[in-house]
Parts: structure tokens; sequence; C-alpha cells
């Protein structure tokens, strides 16, 4: 059998954990590493608005407004389709 079952792919202690979390915790661990380190507040500027934030925060909104800013700019799936 190529695939096996389920029961064949589980390891020794019945369970086995997929890499996929594996990944998740270390990125978990790396960013809250980052949080702790990046707790001092520093001052933000946009137009005529000041705020004081800690740094953290200010990055992920800075990641936050990449990640919407992608998503809105990403090609529709009717695009996709008619391309084809």
């Amino acid at each position: 059998m190529a695939g096996g079952t389920a029961e064949e792919k589980k390891g020794a202690s019945g369970w086995s954990v997929p890499p996929r979390t594996w990944v998740a915790l270390a990125l978990l661990a790396v960013v809250a590493v980052f949080v702790l380190q990046n707790r001092d507040p520093t001052q933000i500027q946009v137009l005529l608005i000041s705020v004081v934030a800690p740094l953290w925060a200010t990055l992920v909104a800075a990641v936050a407004a990449g990640l919407v800013i992608g998503w809105l700019l990403r090609p529709s799936a009717r695009k996709k389709r008619q391309k084809r």
C-alpha cells in the first residue's frame, strides 16, 4: 500500500503531530519572543495624527495592512477563469 491507513501512519505513541503544527508552534515562540523584546513605546505619526504605541503593535499593524492590501489587489476567481 502506498498511502497506508490512518492507523499505519500513527507513531508508536498512538498519535502523530503534523509538520505544520510544529511550524506553527515555532512561529508562535518567535512571535512571543519578539513581543517581549519590543514592548518599548514608540511614537507614530501619520499625516496629522500622532500616536504612542508599543513597537510590536506598530509592526503587527503594518503587516496586517500589507496583508489586507495584498488580499484586495489579488486577481478575482472570475478573472482567473476568463484567462483559461
